[in-house]
């Protein structure tokens, strides 16, 4: 059975601070152990995307291309 899909609130997208990267995403980090990053990426309609590594910065550009791979093939 299919889920309903609905837009995500300002308060459920408040624990996603980082915005303005990629119009729509917002994004977090964590520090899942010393030097070790979990990056994740959320849209108003709560499709995600996330990645692990050294290099925060990696990460994001890792992230923006898997959002953009994944919007061309809806």
């Amino acid at each position: 059975m299919k889920t309903r899909l609905r837009r995500l609130s300002d308060a459920e997208l408040k624990t996603y601070p980082i915005k303005g990267i990629l119009e729509g995403w917002h994004f977090r980090i964590e520090e899942i152990s010393q030097g070790y990053f979990r990056l994740i990426g959320i849209d108003q309609w709560g499709r995600t995307v996330s990645r692990d590594g050294i290099d925060p910065n990696l990460l994001l550009l890792a992230c923006k291309e898997d959002i953009v791979e994944m919007t061309l093939y809806k």
